[in-house]
């Protein structure tokens, strides 16, 4: 039971550390001409080091984004009719 338990953690860990890169990544491909950001090696060691609170915190704050987002839909409709 112990071994399964901790190969489900390794797992959670390794899918939220190639999100959190995958997203780092993203960003500096958008982003590279802003000179005022952390070196991608800096950050890929914060994301190693806390990579499952990382993705945690940025999946709430995108499912609150897109609540937010679906409730001002939902009140531009009710003013047009």
């Amino acid at each position: 039971m112990l071994l399964k338990t901790k190969k489900m953690l390794f797992t959670v860990y390794v899918i939220s550390v190639i999100y959190c890169i995958y997203k780092m990544y993203r960003r500096y491909t958008k982003d590279k001409l802003d000179p005022v950001h952390a070196t991608p090696g800096l950050e890929t060691l914060a994301i190693l080091a806390m990579a499952p609170v990382l993705m945690a915190v940025d999946a709430s704050i995108t499912w609150v984004r897109l609540y937010k987002e679906a409730d001002e839909v939902k009140r531009n409709r009710e003013k047009v009719f």
